[in-house]
């Protein structure tokens, strides 16, 4: 099976296929006037999602769990698409004081999508709904978790009335251990909403929950128009102002604006490829598309790119080569600074982002002056690191009063941080430091000593691996031979390969190297494969270093990569070195990364490490 992402269905019932579309919830206090608090969803199917979290918790108040857990039919909590990154992720926040709360969905790996038949046998009757509703509580006490993300977005309209007393239910059960719900909920403008959204009961579900998240992203993809601000045609804005005011004016006339979350999407879509595009891969793509006229909706307060004749195509028109559409709709510091300030004129609880991974500093800036929309003037730290690393973010940061501000501190390939020095004073070699409730300015300072003489050696390197996409069925293409073997990819647990060496995971892990003694690593290089006639050969998103120190469990190392990966063909040959703090005691490690659907499969042709 593969791991779990998430589908949305649109107005007509077409469903648009996502990385992940579930989205993070803010957590807010009771106090009406407390600022808001931030949860940004991580997405446990990419490695970069715990990367990021690791860069940028200081600005959240708490953390989301996507891609992992699943409601079954028999209302069980399956753990379908739980990584080791997700496991990392819920390690470092708890070890971060920050709550966690997991996002529990009906989607359905055989239905490919959001299942109904799993919401309606949920939802049957009072004993199914309290099975369900004393598994979810055990879900959450037994890991330490704040409380659950509901996510059901399958729920029919004859099963309106059992969704709310089951909503209502798990509020009780959850509330009864201290702990929260929130609900992730497809938007609505109005009681007269399409039929897809009938099942939902915004004034009933509202009364029950802590918070009630709203997920206003997703107005319009490759293939749909789920509203009509944009004349139910594409492309079009991922989630306009417009559409946001719209959607946020009808909630708070049914559910307490204090308990309402809005959500904001980190990504957009370019129509060119059908595909999702990550905010940091904004410039790249815009770059790849000499002379791409750059301009803005006004309505929408959302900028998008052409770079030749775009034909609009109704809702429902999938994308395909026919219809692929020279543009790309994302969004950029002005537009996500306008959607978070909604928060504040409309006195919501707070928002919401979907997803950490495809983001960097540059949106939390944008999503704290959105929050800080009338506060007072910022104050400034002033973060610089000398030769041999870096501080990030770094230069003249900008944090508003009583706010906190985290800083990671990386040294270069070849280098050791030898000191961190806050206001003049050494605080150590760290590796990470916090300005909390900042009230005046500060300065941060990093040094870096050279690694140089210190008996590092290329200790271990293994031959070729290859990390193969899901396949569904057994087409005639020569390159899909792959079998288990000493330096093929290793599958997921549980999976097995086809008659035609196709493995039912999204994602391979490429074999790298092990040994039986332990070892303590500075350095990890891979060379890339050749590309082959079919494109095959490169990973198209995801790829990090993991590492192991008992042989089983494997733990995302979260060093960097230099050069960065271009996540296209034009990774076919290349070297790139993974680089990070030292870890000791590592008795393997592996590179990992995902492929599909335009590289089959990727190449890894050696994987060098240095240490000792």
């Amino acid at each position: 099976m593969k791991a779990l992402s998430n589908l949305r269905p649109n107005r007509t019932g077409f469903v648009a296929a996502l990385a992940c579309v579930s989205f993070a919830c803010l957590v807010a206090t009771s106090q009406a006037d407390a600022a808001p608090f931030v949860l940004a969803y991580t997405d446990g199917q990419l490695g970069q999602s715990y990367t990021n979290l690791q860069a940028y918790h200081a600005q959240l108040s708490a953390v989301g769990l996507g891609s992992a857990y699943n409601l079954t039919a028999a209302g069980a909590v399956g753990t379908e698409g739980m990584t080791n990154t997700t496991r990392s992720i819920i390690s470092f926040a708890k070890g971060k004081g920050l709550p966690l709360y997991p996002t529990v969905s009906d989607y359905s790996n055989d239905a490919g999508g959001f299942d109904p038949a799993i919401s309606k046998a949920v939802l049957a009757s009072a004993a199914s709904r309290a099975k369900a509703v004393t598994n979810l509580v055990s879900l959450a006490t037994a890991n330490g978790f704040a409380g659950i993300d509901i996510d059901l977005e399958a729920v029919q309209p004859s099963d309106k009335a059992n969704y709310s007393a089951f909503i209502s239910a798990l509020a009780t059960g959850l509330h009864a251990q201290g702990l929260k719900l929130v609900i992730s909920i497809p938007p609505k403008t109005g009681d007269k909403a399409p039929d897809y959204l009938g099942g939902y009961d915004y004034s009933a579900i509202g009364a029950a929950v802590d918070y009630f998240q709203v997920m206003t992203y997703d107005e319009v993809g490759p293939g749909w128009a789920s509203s009509g601000f944009n004349g139910e045609v594409w492309p079009g804005p991922e989630s306009g102002l417009d559409w946001q005011k719209a959607i946020l004016s009808y909630t708070v006339s049914r559910v307490p604006a204090s308990k309402v979350l809005a959500g904001l999407p980190s990504y957009g879509y370019d129509y060119s490829t059908g595909q999702v595009v990550h905010w940091s891969s904004y410039p790249a793509v815009l770059a790849s598309h000499a002379g791409a006229a750059l301009q803005r909706d006004a309505a929408s307060a959302t900028p998008y790119a052409t770079w030749g004749t775009v034909r609009k195509q109704p809702d429902g028109t999938e994308w395909s080569n026919s219809t692929k559409q020279p543009a790309l709709w994302y969004d950029d510091a002005q537009s996500i600074q306008a959607k978070t300030a909604l928060v504040n004129a409309y006195g919501l609880a707070g928002t919401s982002v979907w997803a950490m991974g495809y983001e960097d500093a540059s949106f939390w800036s944008a999503v704290k002056a959105g929050l800080d929309n009338g506060a007072t003037a910022p104050l400034s730290i002033d973060a610089a690191a000398g030769a041999g690393g870096s501080i990030v973010p770094s230069g003249a940061v900008q944090v508003v009063q009583g706010r906190s501000q985290g800083f990671s501190i990386v040294p270069n390939a070849g280098y050791d941080i030898s000191a961190v020095t806050v206001d003049g004073t050494s605080i150590g070699a760290v590796t990470s430091y916090t300005f909390s409730d900042v009230q005046a300015g500060h300065s941060i300072r990093a040094a870096f000593t050279a690694r140089g003489g210190s008996g590092d050696t290329q200790i271990e390197a293994s031959g070729t691996g290859q990390v193969w996409i899901k396949n569904t069925t057994a087409l005639s293409n020569a390159n899909r031979q792959a079998r288990a073997g000493i330096n093929d990819g290793k599958l997921a647990t549980g999976v097995t390969l086809n008659a035609a060496g196709e493995g039912e995971a999204g994602k391979w892990e490429a074999a790298g190297v092990t040994w039986t003694a332990a070892k303590a690593i500075s350095k990890v290089t891979f060379i890339n494969g050749a590309i082959d006639s079919y494109g095959n050969g490169y990973f198209e998103a995801g790829v990090t270093l993991q590492y192991t120190t008992d042989g089983t469990r494997w733990i995302e190392s979260g060093w960097a990569i230099t050069p960065t990966y271009p996540n296209s063909a034009s990774a076919g040959g290349a070297s790139y070195a993974f680089s990070g703090t030292p870890l000791a005691g590592v008795v393997g490690v592996r590179i990992s990364g995902k492929t599909g659907p335009q590289s089959w499969s990727a190449i890894v042709n050696e994987v060098q490490v240095t240490g000792r």
